[in-house]
């Protein structure tokens, strides 16, 4: 097996997008649970996780509270097209890294140079096609397939060159969450899928997918979109959390 590490360029090529704006940009360490933008909050920033993990939730107007998936390192998130967040997005690893940039200081800056607008404008179209990966997955029929698709999609953005081990950003629970079922379905789907040969487990983060092509007919092959790249997970992302 080749030792070609394909994940490292298309990685580096994300973290070198928007060099142009390191000067504004405002660098901070989150903790854990740490609301990094709040939905309803004025659209003044856009940000990037440089390290670590979030996610972003959705309030409803029952009370209800909505995991609407992970954002992990390198990804952009705060664009609308609202003057408002439609989200709150919060820190989920200890010590989670994130960078700042000020809305109106970014449009300022791509309004006199077109590459940094080629380069926001491709960012913006990675975090759409993000969102639709999520919809693809919540779109399955049966629990299994949601799990199936999940990891896939986990795989292909966060594993090792072999794209066959991942370790999980988010735990049981808020993949739950964010899938729309319980706990003990989520933990009963990884169970029967590790049970049918499909995945190995070790321990409640780490997956190794054994069957791939088994485990994409029990979910979606394409959920995450291959020319996005993939990203390497970080050591911190394997802390376990409730």
């Amino acid at each position: 097996m080749s030792n070609t590490n394909h994940s490292a360029p298309a990685f580096a090529n994300q973290q070198k997008r928007l060099d142009k704006l390191a000067s504004i940009a405002v660098v901070r360490k989150c903790h854990r649970g740490q609301e990094i933008c709040g939905q309803g909050q004025p659209a003044e920033y856009w940000y990037r996780v440089t390290s670590g993990t979030a996610r972003r939730c959705v309030a409803h107007p029952d009370g209800r509270r909505q995991n609407c998936g992970a954002v992990l390192p390198g990804d952009f998130f705060g664009f609308t097209a609202l003057n408002e967040y439609d989200s709150t997005v919060e820190a989920v690893a200890e010590n989670t890294i994130v960078a700042s940039y000020p809305r109106r200081r970014v449009e300022m800056l791509a309004e006199a140079d077109p590459q940094l607008s080629r380069e926001i404008r491709q960012v913006m179209f990675e975090a759409l096609s993000r969102l639709q990966a999520q919809l693809m997955i919540l779109g399955r029929i049966t629990a299994t397939e949601k799990v199936s698709s999940f990891l896939l999609t986990m795989a292909q953005r966060l594993s090792d060159q072999t794209l066959d081990r991942v370790d999980l950003p988010i735990s049981r629970y808020d993949i739950a969450d964010y899938l729309g079922l319980s706990v003990e379905t989520v933990c009963r789907s990884l169970t029967s899928l590790k049970k049918r040969g499909l995945i190995a487990l070790s321990g409640p983060r780490s997956v190794r997918i054994i069957d791939r092509s088994a485990l994409e007919e029990g979910g979606a092959c394409d959920a995450y979109p291959k020319h996005l790249g993939t990203h390497r997970v970080c050591d911190n992302l394997s802390t376990h959390s409730s």
